[in-house]
């Protein structure tokens, strides 16, 4: 009994300590402007990371190019050790002997002409670096486009919820007084019945808001390369804190700033200069190729150091080369032919390729044109209609406060008021963004520019 007693006094102790000891602390939630997401996704997106090894990658390119045209240098030496048997010269006996031998030797070689392909070698990798440097530009600018995208989605999550809420106070508010009229019996017990399924079906549409707000916080998060355990709020003003007033903007500039400035297109240009320069390469091969080569060896063997020695033999053993090495094709199965049409067809397919992003360019610049149109004339449209749905449901609640009008009719104006602010919402949010979207149509969205400032 006494031992019992022990044991659950002492189990009794440890719950206390640990009742006492403090609560795991959740993770601390992190708060996220617009400029510091675009900053992160710059940092960590894996496009722009590989885009950055792929362009390091064609730098070595070009610097093995450049060692092209630089002779090659190369040492060789070998140590060697014979056994065999040999007869004296002297006595005429026959021996068993061991000889050990060194060799050395360093060799050059110079290309002086090959049809010139060496240099359009160059040409062509300097050309496909500077490609690669406007796609590491292009990708930069897509993930902000698409941090943009996503931010967005979240931003308009954010405000539906918050109007969300409000529909659902102001419903609640609503069953509370009509609670109170039923009671006094000036409205029927029918209504009070709708009013409660009226609440829950708001209930239900902000359940549905905050599942839209986790969907698109997380995709952002994706963009981002965030951490998928960390807990992040993301920052931006309010709708009726941002600058609405629209610009000007011509379609024919816009479209001849697309076609000067975005880096995907002067990409596919460098792409045609390469493909251009591969045709010169191919057709190097039709050219007989020139070289100069040159070599010094000597060697060192135990049999003679009786008779001379390790220096002497270095320098009696010497031997020099130079040379000129002239090679001219006249037949190799048609392998140059058929290099020369292959490289024409990727010069030609190369061209198509830009003239089929022209195109592109041009009907996606001409589209957030149009978006943009559209976005200032949603912001008239958006800010009358909020004001009309605001009015329209003050009277209709006054009117169903005096028994003039039905429950219906209160339910529609509170419905139309809450979609007319959500739609405003999404216009001025929309609209704002816009003009980043027409920076990244174009071509001139510079990532190092904040949205917010």
């Amino acid at each position: 009994m006494n031992r019992l007693s022990i044991l659950f006094g002492g189990l009794a102790l440890l719950l206390g300590i640990v009742t006492l000891l403090p609560a795991p602390a959740h993770a601390q939630q992190r708060v996220i402007t617009f400029n510091e997401a675009v900053e992160i996704a710059l940092e960590r997106n894996v496009a722009i990371r590989r885009a950055q090894n792929n362009l390091d990658l064609q730098g070595l390119t070009v610097t093995s190019e450049y060692a092209d045209f630089l002779p090659n240098v190369s040492l060789n030496s070998s140590l060697n050790r014979n056994y065999g048997l040999f007869i004296d010269n002297t006595t005429f006996e026959q021996r068993t002997t061991r000889t050990d031998g060194f060799n050395m030797s360093g060799n050059s070689g110079v290309n002086l002409f090959n049809g010139f392909s060496d240099v359009a070698s160059l040409k062509a990798a300097k050309a496909t670096l500077e490609g690669q440097e406007y796609s590491f530009e292009r990708t930069k600018q897509t993930v902000v486009f698409d941090v943009i995208q996503a931010y967005l989605n979240v931003i308009l999550a954010e405000e539906n919820i918050r109007i969300r809420k409000e529909d659902v106070d102001a419903q609640s508010k609503s069953l509370e007084q009509i609670r109170e009229f039923v009671n006094v019996g000036t409205r029927p017990v029918s209504d009070l019945y709708q009013q409660e399924a009226i609440l829950a079906n708001s209930e239900a549409q902000l359940l549905t808001a905050e599942n839209t707000f986790e969907v698109n916080k997380t995709r952002l998060m994706r963009v981002m390369q965030l951490d998928p355990l960390g807990e992040y709020a993301f920052e931006a003003p309010r709708a009726e804190d941002i600058d609405t007033t629209p610009r000007m903007y011509q379609a024919e500039t816009m479209l001849r700033t697309a076609f000067e400035l975005r880096p995907d297109l002067r990409s596919q240009e460098m792409t045609i200069e390469s493909a251009a320069q591969s045709v010169r390469v191919a057709k190097a091969g039709r050219y007989p190729t020139l070289s100069a080569s040159g070599s010094v060896s000597t060697s060192w063997s135990s049999a003679r150091r009786s008779l001379f020695s390790f220096g002497d033999q270095l320098d009696l053993n010497r031997s020099e080369r130079v040379g000129l090495s002239l090679s001219i094709p006249l037949f190799n199965r048609l392998n140059t032919h058929t290099n020369i049409q292959r490289s024409q067809v990727q010069f030609r397919n190369a061209q198509l390729d830009l003239e089929n992003a022209q195109q592109n360019v041009a009907l996606e610049v001409r589209q957030a044109y149009e978006n943009y149109l559209t976005a200032t004339k949603r912001l008239d449209v958006t800010a009358k209609q909020l004001r009309s749905s605001e009015q329209a449901l003050e009277i209709v609640r006054e009117r169903y406060n005096l028994a003039d009008a039905t429950l219906v009719e209160l339910t529609q104006a509170q419905a139309a008021y809450t979609d007319s602010a959500s739609q405003r919402a999404q216009a001025v949010f929309e609209f704002h963004f816009q003009e980043r979207v027409l920076a990244y149509y174009q071509g001139t969205l510079d990532p190092e520019q904040e949205l917010f400032e």
